[in-house]
């Protein structure tokens, strides 16, 4: 947190631009750009390793699925001349319900991923917000 305040506090810095006048007090401006402070964060890489542990054993079973109906498919596709005409229909079936399994998996894990993003994503955007607004009542910048 102290990191990125400093990394919020010196992008303001450099990105105001002061006006002074003798007859009034001086108004500070300053342009801050929140999308490219929450890029260049150490909180950002933290973020992703935190969601890719999270969904480390879900991708994995998709992998292991997707080799599964991969491997079933070869087979069926090389041995299907020789093989009984139940042993085909079973096959087939396998895959098919192997292929709804994964695509359903797969859909669920892709939601599921986004929805944590944007959860994070967001929290992070609150706290850039937060050392804005403190960073901004500190220095006396207006807020608009």
């Amino acid at each position: 947190m102290n990191m990125f305040f400093k990394a919020v506090t010196l992008a303001v810095a450099l990105t105001s631009v002061s006006t002074f006048s003798a007859a009034e007090k001086a108004d500070k401006i300053a342009v801050v750009f929140p999308s490219k402070i929450m890029q260049q964060t150490p909180q950002r890489e933290r973020i992703i390793k935190q969601l890719e542990k999270e969904f480390k054993g879900r991708y994995e079973e998709l992998q292991k699925l997707g080799k599964e109906i991969s491997t079933l498919e070869t087979t069926l596709n090389r041995d299907a001349e020789m093989m009984a005409e139940s042993d085909l229909t079973s096959m087939q079936r396998n895959i098919e319900v192997k292929v709804s399994e994964y695509k359903l998996k797969r859909k669920a894990f892709e939601e599921d991923n986004r929805r944590r993003q944007g959860e994070e994503q967001q929290k992070a955007l609150n706290m850039v917000r937060d050392v804005i607004n403190a960073v901004a009542e500190k220095e006396g910048y207006d807020l608009f």
